[in-house]
């Protein structure tokens, strides 16, 4: 596409417009979202990765969207230098967070992305139905080639889930990062167009039907724990958190090389549903 071509579907198009299965969805970002996003920006928890500090009044966060609104979003030339939405759940319209696409390289077709989601969400599989939702719009909507970023390394959370849908590390970037005077290095990671294919070819079917005991067993390894069995799940077991629950997802890719989807993540939250999901889409 064209740079032209580009900027309009930008401008046009939400991400997730073509994903059926999903429970969010993307909205231009506006000060309608004013007082929603400010309730989940003076949360210290979502800072934890960031440079800088929360957000302390009202006036702070409409300040925020406005920098988004009339700088971050702007043109230079013809060229827009980046987008933002709102992210919402389907069922209830609440409010989750926002994404992004900016450092947009239209020669190269290259673009970094970002989303930050309020931390009282955090561990629902929320995450991978926003990148899910992005890389089909940057790939398939935008026909961009490469999706890239960085976090810190100590950010273990962000990174289980990058892993889990598809990301490649390409790096470390030493000291990039500088949180109150200590400097943190940077987890670099990419995907390209020719990654995001491979991963739709290997994410339709099993080879061959998954026991209730090998899950087992491939739960306990990431647990650490030994009285793991058929009946655990998020709810009676207090090691299963959102960050194992993360790397349990990581560990089947690698395993079985079939990639859950989104919606199948937030489902995953027991050995039975985990086995209910994978034995579903078995040619066993």
């Amino acid at each position: 596409m064209e740079i032209k071509e580009v900027t309009n579907v930008l401008e046009t198009i939400l991400p997730g417009s073509d994903i059926l299965e999903s429970d969010i969805y993307f909205e231009p970002l506006s000060m309608s979202g004013l007082k929603e996003m400010h309730e989940y920006s003076i949360d210290e928890r979502l800072y934890e990765f960031f440079e800088f500090k929360s957000f302390e009044t009202i006036n702070d966060t409409k300040n925020y969207i406005n920098k988004l609104l009339n700088k971050r979003m702007s043109y230079e030339g013809d060229q827009k230098q980046g987008m933002y939405w709102f992210i919402r759940r389907i069922n209830d319209k609440k409010l989750l967070g926002t994404a992004c696409v900016v450092n947009i390289d239209y020669s190269r077709k290259s673009l970094e992305w970002g989303y930050a989601v309020d931390p009282e969400l955090w561990g629902l599989g929320y995450i991978l139905s926003i990148q899910e939702s992005l890389k089909e719009y940057i790939f398939e909507v935008l026909k961009f080639n490469r999706i890239y970023g960085q976090t810190m390394i100590t950010n273990k959370r962000t990174i289980s889930s990058l892993l889990a849908c598809g990301m490649i590390k390409e790096g470390i970037l030493r000291d990039f990062y500088c949180k109150k005077g200590v400097f943190v290095d940077g987890w670099s990671y990419a995907m390209l167009k020719e990654d995001f294919d491979r991963s739709k070819d290997v994410q339709n079917q099993l080879k061959e039907s998954v026991s209730i005991m090998e899950l087992v067993t491939l739960v306990q390894s990431i647990l650490e724990e030994e009285n793991i069995e058929e009946g655990s799940n998020m709810e009676n077991t207090p090691s299963w958190d959102s960050l194992s629950h993360m790397n349990i997802i990581v560990k089947i890719f690698k395993k079985y090389k079939y990639q859950l989807k989104p919606i199948e993540v937030s489902k995953a939250r027991s050995i039975k549903h985990l086995y209910e999901i994978l034995n579903a889409s078995s040619k066993g």
